[in-house]
């Protein structure tokens, strides 16, 4: 398979493009992958950083495309207009470069709204979706992790979003990790079939005729058991979720103190609940590889996004020549 080229919204991160730059350094540096990043931004501001960088970086840098992007996305701006309205910003443009034909995949670390329209606008959803969806790895006590959708795109679902997620989850988990039958569940305040709301209910009938792979509720208290292979859930509550996951680094580092030494060694043990090592998280539902990075991304967890992204687009078998 030939380049995978990359479109990334250098523009996005809460630290500035600097940070996402030196990511894409990182990931060329540190993966050997056969990719080629395509930089949106203000022209001006992305060549006075590659400039600015140490001359093993800048060499690296200087042979990254760049797509200006004069316009920026205000806080006045609607997300589910931006598309429409600035299209000339980063975010827009990485995505619809991909429309275009002239990347494989789209990175962004801005926001969540903003890259939702531009990709089901300009991108198109896949058939039979009523509603696209974040998906994120969550770890788990066995060597496979937990698919959770959605994590952030929906944050008030209809049965039929719930429904559709399932059943994205179940063909991404399948192709993913090449698993004939994997096993979905809902999240839900118990396992009991007369817990839950009213949604989760019709959610759950459905579920059990549509989804050969459904197997009912499941307790956020066995999230990381590796009971499930896909956790089906609003956006609001995975969201919540994931986040909780992610502060697990910051509690230990707080409770050991001093520790230094221990403090290493749970860290490399539980790597898993690191969320720079996953980087970014697919938009399931549309036409395209689209990935959302987190909105504090270091560069690290930029570099981890750009590897995830290329072998999404490889898995995929498609690539630009």
């Amino acid at each position: 398979m030939g380049i995978v080229r990359l479109a990334i919204d250098v523009v996005g991160g809460d630290y500035g493009p600097g940070v996402v730059i030196r990511g894409a350094v990182e990931a060329k540096l540190r993966s050997g992958l056969n990719f080629s990043p395509l930089l949106c931004g203000k022209r001006e501001q992305i060549e006075h950083i590659i400039k600015s960088l140490e001359s093993s970086q800048r060499v690296i840098a200087e042979e990254f495309d760049i797509e200006h992007c004069p316009e920026i996305i205000s806080g006045s701006d609607t997300p589910a207009r931006a598309w429409k309205t600035k299209k000339n910003s980063s975010i827009v443009r990485c995505v619809a470069l991909q429309k275009e034909g002239k990347v494989n995949a789209s990175i962004s670390a801005g926001d969540t709204g903003t890259l939702l329209g531009a990709a089901v606008f300009l991108l198109g959803r896949s058939e039979s979706v009523a509603r696209p969806a974040l998906a994120a790895f969550l770890p788990t006590i066995r060597k496979r992790p937990s698919l959770m959708l959605d994590v952030g795109a929906n944050l008030d679902c209809r049965v039929e979003h719930l429904v559709t997620f399932g059943l994205m989850g179940f063909e991404y988990y399948q192709k993913f990790f090449a698993i004939k039958t994997p096993q979905v569940f809902l999240l839900n305040i118990g396992k009991e079939p007369f817990k839950g709301t009213r949604t989760l209910h019709e959610a759950d009938r459905l579920l059990r005729d549509r989804c050969r792979g459904y197997r009912g509720f499941i307790e956020g208290s066995r999230v990381l058991s590796g009971d499930a292979d896909i956790i089906v859930c609003d956006g609001f509550a995975g969201n919540v979720l994931l986040k909780a996951c992610e502060s697990f680094h910051g509690l230990v580092a707080k409770a050991l103190g001093d520790e230094n030494g221990l403090f290493e060694a749970v860290k490399q043990k539980m790597a898993v609940l690191n969320s720079e090592n996953y980087g970014a998280v697919p938009l399931l539902g549309i036409k395209g590889i689209v990935m959302k990075a987190h909105g504090s991304s270091s560069s690290t967890a930029i570099a981890r996004a750009i590897e995830t992204s290329v072998m999404l687009v490889r898995k995929n078998g498609s690539s630009q020549k």
